[in-house]
Formats: C-alpha cells, sequence, structure tokens
C-alpha cells in the first residue's frame, strides 16, 4: 500500500463522514475532494477539473431542463389528471397507479421533479378518500426511485455508468439498456407495496379526525389545541392600535388568525388593522407565554421620572454626541443590526438628522452620513471614539443641552420590580424587554449598588429600580397585553377558512436555494403577507412563532401557512416553493405542450438508435425546449440543480485518484475478489450491498462514481464482464429504501407526509431484500458475468 493509496482512503473517510453527518453541504464536500487531491499530488492539477467537462455533467443538466419542459408546458401535470381520472375509489388501486405514473415519468424525467408534480395529487386524491396522504408518499418516492433505474436519463447514476464504460473502452449503454433489470424493478416494487408494503405505512391519525383538510391541520400539527381565546378589556391600551403596534407576535409568540367583532369574523386581518375594545382576538401560539407575562407583575411606573437622567449621568458615565462620517461602515445599517452598545460600550439614546430628531424609535431606521447619535457611556471608553474612523466628530453635551434638545424627560421613565415577580432571578436578556417591547434598560438602581448601563446577562432582583429609556406607549402596550382576558372557547379551525382565506402547506421545491436561511432571512411575512403557523420536521411539528422565525430552513420541512388564498396563489409562482395544492399551481403554457412532448420523443430516439450520443441529444433537446418557448431562458438556471453538478465534477477526480493510484484494485482484490471465491452470487450480492448502504446516506451519483472503479476493477481482474457489474452498481446505487437522507425524493415527502425515519426503514428493508435478490438471480440472465 503505497502513499497515495493511503491519501486516497484518508479522502475518502473524511468525505464518508461529511457526507453522513451532514456538517459540509454535499457539493461542499465535493469540491473539498478535489483541492485535497489535486494538492496532495494524487492526481495532476490540470486533471482535477476534467471532471466538469464529463458528458455526464451536460447530460444531467440538459435532462434537468428537458423536465422543466414537460413540467412548464403541463405535460406531466396532465398525466398526473389522468392518474386521478383512473384512480376510482380503490386505495389499491389508487397506490398501484400511483407508483406506475411515478415510475413511468422518472423514466424519462428527473425523478426529483417527476415526484414534486405529483405529491399535490396525491394530496388530492387522500382528501377525496379520506386517506392520510402518509399512506401514498413513501410509495410515490420509491416508485420514482425505481422508475429511474429504467432508462440511461432516468437517473444520475445511469448516466455516470455509461460515461465510465465508455472511457474505459467497453463502449457505452444505450438508451433502453436498464429497462429489462429496471421494467422488473419497478414491477417487482408496485406488487410488493400493493400486496404488503402497503400495511407497514404509517398513518398518523390523533384518532380525533374524520377526514379533509382538518385532518392535517387539527390532528398533525397540533392546531386545534394550539388555538387561544383572548378578549381586549374595556379602557385597554390596545384600543385604536394597529396589529404592529400590538407586539403579539413580538411580544408573546402569537400569531392573529381572526378578530371577532360585533358578531362578525375578520379572517387573517391586514398588519394595519385597528383594534378595539371587547374585540375577541382567535391567536396560535401558547398560553403559558402570556401566563409569563402577566406574572411579572405591574411594574410600578414612577410620575417624578424627569430626575431618572440626572441620576443616571453620574460618576464616569457621561453624554456625548458624535456624528457619522461620510465613509463610515455603519451607513446603512440599523443601529438594532449593528449592536452598537457591545461594539462601542455605548449606548444610543437618540438620534438627530438635520432638524428631525427621534427618541427611543430609531432602531430599524437606517444610518446616514452626518446623522448625530447621543451616547451614554463612561467617560474613558467614549474618548476612545475620537480614535474611530466611523465618526468624524464628537462632542461632549451636559445633562441640561441634553434634555432640552432631545426632549429626554418624555423617553425616560423609572420602573419597580414587585415582590414575586417573574423577573426575580431572571437576565434582562431573558425578560427580551428590548426586543419585545423597545424598552431599554439604562440602569439598575438596587440597595446595594448601583448597575450603570447593565449587560444582558445582569439578573433582576424584585425590589430593583429601573431606569428605562422608551416610549410610553410601548410600556402601556406591556400593561395591556398583561390585561388580555382569556376567553373559555376553543375556536374551530373550520371556521378560520372561507372562499378568500385559508391555510396550505408549502416545502421547498428540489431546487430551492433557501436551506439553511431563516423566513426573517428571506423577509417571508413581508413578502407574501401570510402567517407561518408550524413548521413539520423529523415527524413532528414546531410551533412557537419566535422559535421558528429562527430555525434555519431544511429541505424536506413542510410548512403551515395561513392568509388570503390570492397571496397563497402568488407564494405557488416562487420557485423556490411548492404550494401543495394543485389548485394554486401556476398556469401551465398548455398550448406548447405538444411541442415539448416531441422534443421529448425526439431525444428519446435520437439516444436510443445511437443518431447522437446521449449528451448531444439532450443538450440539443434542452435548447430546442429554451428556442420553442417551452422554456423561458431565465428559467433554464433554476431547472439545473447546480449542488448536483457540482457534486458530480467533484466526485469525478475521486474516482479518476481510485483508478490512477490504484486504490479501486486493491479494494478490489482485497475485498470484492475474495467474495467472488464464494461464487459469482456472492460477489454480486457484495458489491449491491456497498453501493446500497452507502446510498442510504450519500448521494447516489457520488456512490456510483466511487464504486465504478471498484467494479471496474474487480471485472478486470476475474475476467468478469464490466457492463454486468456495472449495472449491479447502477441498481444498489439507486436503492436509497432504508432513509430519507440518501436521495431528494425522500426528503421531499418526509415533511409532506409527516414520516419518521423508521418509516423509511419499515417499509423500505424488505423492498431492499428483493431488489438485492433481483439483482443477484435475475440480472445474470439478462447481463451474464
Amino acid at each position: 500500500m503505497n502513499a497515495d493509496i493511503i491519501i486516497v482512503l484518508a479522502i475518502v473517510a473524511v468525505a464518508i463522514v461529511f457526507f453522513v453527518t451532514e456538517w459540509v453541504r454535499y457539493d461542499g464536500v465535493a469540491l473539498m475532494v478535489l483541492l485535497a487531491l489535486a494538492i496532495s499530488g494524487v492526481i495532476p492539477m490540470a486533471r482535477a477539473i476534467d471532471g466538469f467537462a464529463n458528458p455526464a455533467v451536460v447530460t444531467i443538466a440538459a435532462v434537468l431542463v428537458l423536465s422543466g419542459g414537460l413540467y412548464k408546458t403541463g405535460v406531466a401535470n396532465l398525466v398526473g389528471a389522468q392518474v386521478m381520472r383512473l384512480a376510482g375509489d380503490s386505495p389499491v388501486r389508487v397506490t398501484a397507479l400511483l407508483m406506475l405514473t411515478s415510475g413511468l415519468m422518472s423514466g424519462v424525467m428527473n425523478n426529483t421533479a417527476a415526484v414534486a408534480l405529483l405529491v399535490p395529487v396525491v394530496l388530492d386524491i387522500s382528501r377525496r378518500l379520506r386517506m392520510r396522504p402518509s399512506r401514498l408518499l413513501i410509495p410515490l418516492s420509491f416508485a420514482a426511485l425505481l422508475g429511474g433505474m429504467t432508462t440511461l436519463i432516468g437517473t444520475g447514476p445511469n448516466i455516470l455508468l455509461s460515461t465510465v464504460l465508455e472511457r474505459m473502452g467497453g463502449g457505452s449503454f444505450g438508451f433502453f439498456s436498464f429497462t429489462p433489470v429496471g421494467a422488473a424493478a419497478l414491477a417487482m416494487g408496485i406488487l410488493y407495496v400493493v400486496l404488503a408494503g402497503r400495511h407497514f405505512l404509517p398513518d398518523r391519525s390523533t384518532g380525533e379526525d374524520d377526514g379533509g383538510d382538518e385532518i392535517d391541520l387539527g390532528g398533525r400539527y397540533g392546531l386545534a389545541t394550539s388555538l387561544l381565546t383572548l378578549r381586549i378589556p374595556s379602557q385597554s391600551a390596545l384600543d385604536g392600535r394597529s396589529l404592529v403596534e400590538a407586539r403579539l407576535g413580538q411580544a408573546l409568540g402569537f400569531d392573529l388568525l381572526a378578530v371577532r367583532r360585533n358578531g362578525r369574523l375578520v379572517r387573517a386581518p391586514e398588519r394595519d388593522f385597528v383594534l378595539r375594545t371587547d374585540d375577541v382576538l382567535i391567536v396560535e401560539g401558547r398560553i403559558e407565554a402570556l401566563d409569563r407575562l402577566r406574572n411579572w407583575g405591574h411594574l410600578r411606573r414612577h410620575r417624578e421620572s424627569e430626575d431618572a437622567l440626572e441620576r443616571l449621568v453620574k460618576d464616569s458615565t457621561v453624554l456625548a454626541e458624535v456624528e457619522i462620517a461620510e465613509t463610515s461602515d455603519l451607513v446603512g445599517s440599523t443601529v438594532r443590526s449593528l449592536d452598537f452598545r457591545n461594539r462601542f460600550q455605548a449606548h444610543v439614546v437618540a438620534l438627530r438628522r438635520g432638524a428631525e430628531i427621534w427618541s427611543a424609535s430609531f432602531q430599524s431606521l437606517k444610518l446616514e452620513p452626518g446623522d448625530s447619535l447621543l451616547l451614554l457611556g463612561r467617560e474613558d471608553q467614549l474618548q476612545q471614539l475620537r480614535h474611530a474612523t466611523e465618526f468624524s466628530a464628537i462632542e461632549w453635551t451636559d445633562i441640561g443641552s441634553a434634555t432640552e434638545e432631545y426632549e429626554l424627560h418624555r423617553w425616560l421613565m423609572r420602573l419597580d420590580i414587585p415582590d414575586g415577580s417573574w423577573l426575580d432571578g431572571q437576565t434582562l436578556e431573558a425578560t427580551r424587554l428590548r426586543r419585545a417591547f423597545d424598552l431599554t434598560v439604562l440602569e439598575i438602581q438596587r440597595e446595594d449598588d448601583d448597575i450603570a448601563l447593565p449587560p444582558a446577562s445582569e439578573r433582576l432582583r424584585s425590589g430593583d429600580c429601573l431606569i428605562v429609556e422608551g416610549a410610553p406607549a410601548c410600556f402601556a402596550v406591556l400593561e395591556a397585553l398583561q390585561a388580555l382576558v382569556s376567553v373559555n372557547e376553543r375556536p374551530s379551525v373550520a371556521e378560520l377558512e372561507s372562499e378568500d382565506v385559508g391555510f396550505a402547506e408549502v416545502t421547498l421545491a428540489p431546487s430551492s436555494n433557501l436551506v439553511g436561511k431563516t423566513l426573517r432571512e428571506v423577509l417571508f411575512r413581508e413578502s407574501y403577507g401570510l402567517t407561518l403557523i408550524a413548521i413539520w420536521r423529523g415527524g413532528r411539528a414546531f410551533h412557537a412563532n419566535l422559535r421558528i422565525q429562527r430555525m434555519g430552513l431544511a429541505f424536506g420541512d413542510a410548512l403551515l401557512v395561513y392568509g388570503q388564498r390570492k397571496k397563497i396563489s402568488l407564494l405557488a409562482r416562487d420557485p423556490r416553493f411548492l404550494v401543495l395544492h394543485a389548485e394554486l399551481h401556476e398556469v401551465f403554457r398548455v398550448d406548447k405542450a405538444p411541442i415539448a412532448s416531441l422534443l421529448m420523443v425526439g431525444v428519446i430516439l435520437a439516444a436510443s438508435l445511437n443518431l447522437l450520443p446521449v449528451y448531444i441529444a439532450a443538450l440539443l433537446g434542452a435548447l430546442l425546449m429554451v428556442f420553442t418557448g417551452c422554456v423561458k431562458g431565465n428559467e433554464v438556471y433554476t431547472f439545473v440543480e447546480w449542488r448536483v453538478v457540482m457534486l458530480i465534477g467533484g466526485m469525478l477526480a475521486l474516482g479518476l485518484a481510485m483508478e490512477d493510484s490504484g486504490t479501486a484494485e486493491l479494494i478490489a482484490r482485497e475485498v470484492v475478489a475474495r467474495a467472488a471465491r464464494m461464487g459469482p452470487h456472492v460477489l454480486i450480492a457484495s458489491l449491491f450491498l456497498i453501493c446500497g448502504l452507502a446510498a442510504q446516506f450519500i448521494p447516489t451519483s457520488a456512490v456510483a462514481v466511487l464504486v465504478a472503479p471498484i467494479a471496474l476493477s474487480t471485472a478486470s481482474e476475474l475476467g468478469l464482464s464490466a457492463p454486468a457489474l456495472l449495472m449491479v452498481v447502477a441498481v444498489g446505487s439507486s436503492c436509497a429504501f432504508l432513509s430519507p437522507f440518501g436521495h431528494p425524493v425522500n426528503l421531499l415527502v418526509m415533511g409532506v407526509g409527516g414520516y419518521k425515519v423508521i418509516d423509511y426503514t419499515r417499509v423500505g428493508a424488505p423492498l431492499f431484500l428483493l431488489m438485492m435478490l433481483l439483482v443477484v438471480f435475475f440480472l445474470p440472465i439478462i447481463w451474464p458475468l
């Protein structure tokens, strides 16, 4: 074992760890592998990027565009509609037809796109038959994986293995070379699910729902138990305030879904909706949040707050005015986003821009050159700002001038924490006074010591007197929220929906670039005017407005949203999201459907009759899709999964390194060849298990690239058929049935179906064993060793 082999095996081991743990996104892992191989000298640097020039990369990208053309022109949607028409009322027939449709579509288009298109069809069928979607979605994804085995362009591993075979001088696989084995696998998969597998499928019923849309909402998301009814009492400070000013979401994590006023229900009110006394609010949230706010007790406000500033500015705590420099990097940012207090060890008391002055209401205001900030801080720390390039000038100011110019007495108040308050022992950060109510504690006055500009980690005590900066109206809202009256009435989910307002489930589209981003970062509410109620992930629903707004989105998440149906329709047009209601899908270019169909047939004929290499035929078809208007030019880049392109380009370099370094030959000789001594069936089974088990956690294309050199070396070492062993690799790489992590189609249905990881294992394990038996005993008949 030479040094190159050791390096390659180490790189493979690290890559597998990253793939399984997902510490690094899989396209990033591929690029890290490529760089490691080039820098270590295992392969020449000039050859490290050869993978990106591989015909497989071009073919896969072109096939994704062809799939997009079939989608955009409604060809695939028409197929789904026919399934609904033929399905009837038999669950068995529905399951079989859906699997057959998914498998056939996946043979000629990207299987992830096929499943994304059919998910809304499945949901419509499940509602009509009063079935749980969880009874149909795993069969749908498994059928797509099986259907991808049936043609050359059905899945990435097939295309990759064909190019590998061609590069080794063994010819290439034809368009229908995979069909006999793939069709047998699809037929076996359908029979298995219909006869036995459907009994292993989960049913997420709570036992309390009887069908329809409310099954998903009340049962699966637990929405029926998280709805609260609150009444605004008389003389409340909320009277006359808008929803934004009421701070229900900021302070309590409540989502206001509807308001009952004078017997009339206002569903999904806009953010500028004005509340009134005696309004009944239907909110989604936890009553514990309101109970905790009530347990703060009544924070007594001193009427003599005018001397608060005098009490605050003492000893080394002083006031200074700084001006934002023209070239300052603070320009365009807000005080809140800059975390100004921690960055400069000073608190911004007020802001002046020309003749306009803002006090306690400037946190979200973007700074401009020439803005003057009134700062409160320790003298030695403020002195350091003289040397800061962010500011062009700094001047000290006295209490009288600052109070008169900025009218600070209007924005400062003294609050006492009562005995027994929940605040006793809580940190300032935990109280969320600043984030929830725009009330900033400038000093804590207590008997033993006064703490100026206390840190967020400072714990409060009963009896503390707080000098707080903020608008009196903000404090009034705090008191008004404490006084909300709980109504002993459980609202119905059904009454929240109407012809114009309703709920919808949304998931990330296969090509979405939002993975890892929070909904706050993508400005979801501002962009669509919809309320996010919950996120379904990993078999459970996450509620709590404040928490889910900070959750990074993951592929396979299902989002429950609520709002105007016209806004849900707007969301359906965003290619980053998939709205799981067929009637909300975009309008297709049905007049282009015949052209798209002919182009797809042309690509298949050209490739199958060897008139053109498959990558040329697919690329030509993709270009004609654009030229004929089936696909718009700007849509091409949304259809191509660039992460997959980067994955394949990087991992092909690893395959090359395994061959050149002798790693593949070593593994073939020491591992697979030993299995061959026990007979051809054991050899095939071992090769299948290597691919199949790896495919549960590693992208299937990466598995194919990793194992292909081993299969070729085994064939050369033992004098076996290289195409036959590569066919074993192709089938094994696509058998990602035991977990949701190996292939995007499994993740795509995970959130929508409410699945847990064990669900895939329970249903997929028998299918995995059946596929192994098929490969061991049937494949050698078609592809003799």
